[in-house]
């Protein structure tokens, strides 16, 4: 059976009863969807876009978290959904602006990231008031500062809402977030344990396989566990550890954050001892789960370092015994051999069979590839795009090229995380986990992608005695806490909605209280008014009576006054936010967040500062920690070169956390900013202090100095009129506005030059002394 419906095509949509009843209560609340993966989200959000646009005319936004699964959506609602294509838009950042703008004049229908979203509500391009239906896929993400989390505040009391996800985590405390993020009201559950989508079910076995180390990994393991004991040691020694034993890397990352509030001397030495153990830890689980290659690239990227830690780990004499020990190995990963081993046995077996590896890391991906393709068996990687931290990686086209190609034609698909989540690759019945991850959410994901076929294998590679027993417990053990969890869903869920509405009932109860109270004043001030005009009115034979109507003509007189005011306060702040803009670097998105309220933003990746408040003020703004951080690794003197390009630079430090660096280090610093380099620091508390700040200075800049908001400096051209008001604005105290009158009134930047002082004051705004300094600069002899 398929869904007749009129907007959505026939013969094409299964009808399946648990995905009508989730729909059908999506309808009427806002609802958070966690179903198991292959049994169709997709239908549901189709089912739920098609019931709201039968009732109420308005637009529907998507969000899907990577750009494959934005096409994914997009050629599946194309298919599916009768609707005129065109109106089926699909939004990535690799759409310029501009074209968005206009896209979403014409479309109905949009499936988009939520960086893209993210960048057009604070850049004002998107109207959020003409949507209805907000689709949150692979909602649990939607927690923190991650931008599903603002785009789902800003969409949450405008319009209906639907989340969608696989795994929404086992912490109770996260659930509630991505609730209350999204504005839930309701949710609906399906594992694998319920009746009616247990036919839809295919059923997957778990099949960890433990493997044996050689012998060089198990000595080089022992050098690096001893060089890791002796830095624990130190700190155990130092009272900031209890023992040198079941230490985690969680653990260091926490001893770290406390060693900074530490005042003693002694804090640098441990804290660079907290890191190297850190570092050794990381090494340690690089060499046990993934093989000495990614090790060895560890190593050498630590020796590129200039940090005191990095060195001390890399001279360490037992590392470097270990990495020789190493080096004169032939043996890798003896994971490496078990995965070819177990591939060729599948493949022969059925030669038509896909799988699926996952790794951790793209160099294990890399080196996985390379063995299959050098076996004859066609082997496709599947990586991230790049980055800074994870370098080159397969742009959007490319990957979208490796699952069709997959799909056709490959036996092997290698991927790190990136094909974890909603990627659409139909009939793999096997999965490979190169190693254990800890996270539940991360295992549900890998796991399912063995969920689409006839019932899938799943094995999991274990290297014995290492941390990957250790992860592979992990996620075990919440994943059953997160069944738990979802199995008592609606009644936490419901209890903490009960819980909320109780306090907004009180929030209610006590601001009716405080406004009764105003009230009370409000009559009172008006009583003290009518006595007032009786006491006026005494030398009168006969005093005026106060009827009851003009008692209440006056308190509403009185509360129209307040509305008004309130009003007016909501005027201007709309009124300054047209007539303020403010250019920020891409990398400032989260303060971004925080302005757009107050200014029109435009994000551009910037040469110099992080914002431009006019066309000669330009800020650098730095948290505490970044400070010190460019203050060591010494990035800040040449930041502030830059700085120096234009006419007002400003540096703003943010914070209070310096305590990583030496206070006459630190003192130092600032000295040579402000006296070396002429630079001005203002120091803030937060980010909201920070945020405020920044638009004092943009409404002293470009409304009362009337001063055009424009990047001085750069690759880009001037227009010729950009040229002209450049050149006049050159002039002692001309800003923007002055400039294009004094253009006005002499046509020409020759005629500005050469007009005298009589001719200048002509224009509004030139006074004598104006005229006098600008005629000085023009006709004083250089010297």
């Amino acid at each position: 059976m398929f869904i007749n419906h009129p907007l959505i095509k026939p013969n094409i949509l299964e009808a399946r009863v648990y995905q009508q009843i989730i729909a059908g209560n999506a309808l009427n609340k806002n609802t958070l969807c966690v179903l198991s993966t292959g049994l169709g989200k997709t239908a549901i959000a189709i089912l739920v876009i098609a019931g709201i646009l039968t009732k109420k005319d308005g637009k529907v936004l998507i969000l899907a978290p990577s750009r494959p699964l934005v096409e994914q959506h997009y050629k599946k609602l194309k298919d599916v959904l009768n609707i005129d294509e065109d109106k089926i838009i699909a939004l990535t950042g690799k759409i310029s602006p501009k074209k968005r703008e206009d896209l979403y004049k014409k479309g109905k229908i949009f499936i988009a990231t939520p960086q893209v979203i993210e960048n057009d509500i604070i850049a004002g391009r998107i109207n959020i008031d003409e949507f209805i239906l907000l689709i949150a896929d692979e909602a649990h993400h939607t927690t923190g500062d991650h931008s599903y989390a603002f785009v789902a505040k800003k969409f949450r009391d405008k319009c209906h809402i639907l989340g969608l996800t696989a795994s929404p985590g086992s912490d109770i405390d996260k659930i509630m977030e991505i609730c209350e993020n999204l504005g839930i009201e309701h949710v609906e559950v399906r594992t694998e344990d319920d009746e009616d989508v247990k036919p839809y079910i295919a059923k997957i076995k778990l099949k960890p396989i433990r493997i044996e180390l050689p012998k060089e990994f198990k000595q080089a393991l022992t050098l690096i566990n001893e060089a890791l004991k002796e830095r624990l040691k130190i700190l155990k020694d130092a009272g900031v550890v209890n023992s040198i034993y079941h230490i985690t890397k969680t653990d260091l990352i926490e001893l770290n954050k406390r060693l900074f509030a530490y005042d003693e001397q002694i804090k640098y030495e441990l804290i660079k001892v907290c890191s190297e153990a850190l570092k050794l830890m990381h090494a340690r689980e690089l060499l046990e789960s993934q093989g000495k290659t990614v090790f060895l690239n560890y190593i050498n990227k630590l020796s590129s370092q200039r940090t005191k830690s990095a060195k001390s780990v890399i001279n360490d004499e037992k590392i470097i015994k270990a990495v020789n020990l190493l080096l004169k190995s032939n043996t890798d990963h003896p994971k490496l051999e078990k995965v070819i081993e177990m591939v060729k046995k599948i493949l022969k077996e059925n030669k038509d069979e896909r799988i699926i590896i996952f790794a951790q890391y793209r160099d294990t991906v890399e080196k996985i590839v390379n063995l299959l393709n050098q076996n004859e068996i066609k082997a496709i990687k599947f990586i991230g795009q790049a980055s800074k931290e994870k370098g080159k990686g397969m742009t959007q086209k490319e990957q979208i090229k490796a699952i069709e190609k997959f799909k056709k034609e490959g036996s092997v698909l290698v991927s790190t995380s990136v094909s974890e989540e909603g990627i659409d690759i139909p009939s793999v019945n096997y999965i490979i986990f190169y190693e254990p991850v800890p996270s539940e959410i991360r295992f549900i994901q890998r796991r399912g992608r063995a969920m689409r076929g006839e019932g899938g294998n799943v094995f999991i590679l274990i290297a014995k005695g290492t941390t990957d027993e250790a992860y592979y417990k992990s996620a075990l053990y919440k994943e059953k806490g997160m069944k738990q969890i979802l199995k008592n869903m609606c009644k936490i869920l419901n209890k903490k909605l009960a819980e909320k509405n109780k306090e907004k009932k009180i929030e209610s109860n006590i601001t009716s209280e405080i406004q009764s109270k105003k009230e009370d004043v409000s009559i009172l001030e008006t009583e003290k008014d009518v006595i007032k005009n009786n006491n006026n009115e005494k030398t009168k034979k006969e005093k005026k009576q106060i009827t009851i109507l003009d008692f209440i003509n006056q308190v509403n007189k009185n509360d129209k006054k307040e509305y008004n005011k309130d009003d007016n306060k909501n005027k201007d702040k709309e009124s300054m936010k047209k007539q303020l803009k403010i250019i920020i670097d891409v990398r400032e998105r989260n303060m971004a967040k925080l302005l757009h309220n107050y200014a029109n933003i435009e994000l551009k990746t910037l040469e110099v500062g992080d914002y431009i408040l006019s066309d000669r003020v330009v800020v650098e703004r730095k948290t505490a920690e970044d400070f010190v951080n460019s203050i060591i690794d010494k990035r800040l003197f040449n930041q502030l070169k830059n700085l120096r390009k234009v006419e007002r630079p400003l540096l703003i430090i943010e914070g209070d956390n310096f305590s990583r660096i030496h206070e006459n280090a630190l003192k130092g610093a600032i000295l040579s900013i402000t006296l070396d380099f002429g630079i001005p620091i203002i120091f803030t508390k937060n980010a909201e202090e920070t945020a405020d700040l920044l638009i004092k200075i943009a409404e002293k800049e470009q409304i009362k100095e009337k001063r055009a908001v424009m990047v001085r400096y750069g690759k880009t051209a001037m227009s010729l009129k950009e040229q002209q008001k450049f050149i006049v604005e050159s002039l002692p105290d001309v800003g923007g506005a002055l400039a294009e009158r004094l253009l006005k009134h002499f046509k020409t930047v020759e005629n500005v030059f050469t007009a005298k002082e009589e001719e200048l004051m002509k224009v509004d705004g030139v006074g004598k002394e104006r005229a006098k300094k600008i005629r000085e600069v023009l006709t004083a002899e250089y010297r």
